[in-house]
């Protein structure tokens, strides 16, 4: 139980291990909504013709719900040794996909930023150096000796600084970049709640208060729900109002 609630979640099914009957229904009732919502976001997003423009966003959209469902299924059918390699496993395929969505949104913004190349390398470079910073005071504070953990600590800060350059973009460039807005928007927030349930943990762990662990490890999970409910809406919301495009 311990493994599974260490690390990260995107999902409720890596909650699943909890022995109590009670908050075995509460998991189960947030893994079905989740995939649900999940669901609803694939196809508002094949809906709105993002695929061929963000291909490494739908990548990751596709991948959640399946790594849930695939994980959902082992609970209670393996030994939880099994179980943690196997989420451990999947936790790295995650790695990638949430670089290669970095590097799209990145890319996208630098060409909406405009001005000459010097210019937007001192930009990029500053807002790297700014993530690597507070990325180490995060692990210094926090002290994640998970390889996966520190990583996601440096995506975290790394989503949170793509939606700086979002926001800095539309001040230049109007509306036109409004879904990539949305799209860096939805991820800093959940790395907000990332970083926030690894303080909270590190908190319990250091008071010994088991309860506020486990409160704590719900955080991202209800998270990505929450943020899949936003993009849901905005995703809608723009194409009624104006079409925009990424």
């Amino acid at each position: 139980m311990g493994r599974a609630l260490g690390i990260l979640p995107f999902q409720a099914a890596s909650l699943l291990w909890m022995d109590w009957p009670s908050r075995m229904a509460a998991n189960r009732a947030l893994w079905a909504v989740g995939l649900m919502l999940q669901c609803a976001l694939a196809f508002t997003v094949f809906r709105r013709q993002i695929p061929r423009r963000l291909p490494g966003f739908t990548a990751l959209l596709l991948f959640y719900p399946l790594r849930a469902a695939f994980l959902f299924a082992l609970a209670g059918h393996i030994d939880s040794d099994t179980y943690n390699s196997y989420f451990n496993a999947l936790a790295l395929v995650e790695i990638p996909l949430q670089a290669l969505v970095a590097v799209e949104l990145t890319m996208r913004l630098m060409g909406d930023l405009g001005g000459g190349a010097r210019r937007r390398i001192l930009i990029l470079l500053a807002a790297l150096a700014a993530v690597c910073g507070l990325t180490a005071t995060t692990l210094h504070m926090i002290a994640e000796r998970q390889l996966t953990d520190r990583v996601q600590i440096f995506m975290s800060f790394l989503f949170i600084g793509i939606l700086a350059l979002a926001l800095f973009a539309v001040l230049r460039t109007g509306t036109r970049s409004r879904n990539l807005v949305c799209i860096s928007a939805g991820f800093a927030a959940f790395a907000v709640f990332q970083i926030a349930a690894l303080a909270g943990k590190a908190h319990a762990m250091t008071m010994r208060d088991g309860g506020a662990y486990v409160a704590w490890s719900y955080l991202p999970a209800c998270g990505y729900l929450a943020v899949v409910i936003f993009w849901l809406i905005a995703l809608k919301r723009e194409s009624r109002q104006n079409g925009a495009q990424l």
